[in-house]
């Protein structure tokens, strides 16, 4: 485990503090994807009946243990692509961090401490 930031590659210590800049400023951030989703209203007369479906926005993200589609209205659309925009790149930085530790452990995992090496005799 490293016992310093110095220690650390420049990329990591680079994705760390993009990090923490990120949570830092206490922008809003999720955990979800917008999408766009196309549907009947079911109303006789409206034009979906012919084809032409009501197109909107929604969240796909995860609320406690379900899975939910949130419907977006026009007025929040900007602040929902916002919050998924920070929190797709807060995932990009952590899978950075993630990859860069994963990755020194494997090297280490060769490797035994002194303590733990047989001795020959």
């Amino acid at each position: 485990m490293p016992r310093s930031r110095l220690s650390l590659s420049p990329a990591e210590r680079s994705a760390r503090s993009a990090l923490l800049k990120l949570i830092a400023s206490a922008q809003p951030l999720a955990r979800a994807s917008l999408v766009t989703m196309a549907r009947r209203c079911g109303k006789a007369a409206c034009h979906c009946v012919r084809g032409e479906k009501h197109v909107s926005p929604y969240l796909a993200a995860r609320l406690g243990e379900k899975r939910r589609m949130i419907y977006i209205p026009p007025h929040l659309e900007e602040d929902a692509r916002r919050l998924v925009e920070a929190g797709g790149r807060a995932e990009q930085l952590l899978g950075k961090i993630s990859q860069a530790a994963l990755e020194r452990l494997v090297a280490r995992k060769g490797q035994r401490p002194a303590a733990h090496r047989r001795r020959r005799r």
